[in-house]
């Protein structure tokens, strides 16, 4: 899986050279990106594998060398997105800032939106990729996206579980926490989306997630979970 960090390093990449597994790669993850920047611009129905190679700046052929269709390009493409929505969440970072700041567990629904905004205003059309548009394709990418949101729900349920270490939740019970966590910020991220809100609108958004927080997600003691 290519680093979202990579250039894209578009190009024939020293056409007569020969492929060492180095330029392979590079090559590879080239066509990717290209992948990813069409898709994202175009959508999966609009977008042609002729397309792509003339983003990448190689021939048609050359894609078809590493990906047989581009339904197969597009699972990679997928996991290339999915690879930065998690390096741009970072929950051990997220943990970090909170309890550095000393702040209470609801300050992480603040700190989990702020970094929601940002990664959708650096890349807006990132998460309509993950979701929408991949949910639409086929069964399987719709099966993928379930999973990914299900391993999200898991890691958050890791951050509550570091806040609330006696709590005396199990583990099934983090989780949906931890789904709630992100539920909680989809009505801030749709604002987003469609592109109607204003930083003083995300900031109102915020702090009333973070005062309901406050008083329900993170509103529990041991006497509760075993009531």
């Amino acid at each position: 899986m290519p680093s979202p960090t990579a250039p894209a390093g578009r190009g024939d990449f020293g056409r007569g050279r020969p492929i060492t597994p180095d330029l392979r790669a590079a090559r590879r993850n080239a066509i990717i990106e290209s992948a990813y920047a069409v898709l994202t611009e175009r959508g999966y129905e609009r977008t042609a594998m002729s397309d792509i190679a003339k983003h990448a700046g190689v021939g048609q052929a050359t894609v078809y060398r590493y990906f047989e269709s581009k339904r197969e390009l597009l699972d990679h493409v997928f996991d290339y997105a999915v690879l930065k929505v998690v390096s741009a969440l970072d929950f051990e970072s997220l943990i970090g800032s909170v309890q550095q700041e000393s702040e209470p567990p609801a300050a992480l629904i603040r700190s989990l939106g702020q970094k929601l905004f940002a990664l959708i205003d650096e890349d807006p059309a990132l998460l309509r990729v993950i979701t929408v548009e991949s949910s639409a394709i086929d069964p399987e990418l719709r099966y993928r996206v379930i999973g990914l949101l299900a391993a999200m729900d898991a890691s958050l349920a890791k951050v509550v579980q570091v806040f609330a270490p006696d709590s005396g939740l199990d583990h099934a019970d983090l989780e949906m926490l931890g789904r709630m966590m992100l539920g909680s910020a989809t009505p801030g991220l749709r604002i987003s989306l469609a592109k109607d809100g204003s930083a003083g609108m995300r900031a109102a958004f915020l702090k009333t997630m973070e005062s309901v927080a406050a008083r329900g997600l993170f509103n529990f003691s041991s006497e509760d979970a075993r009531a």
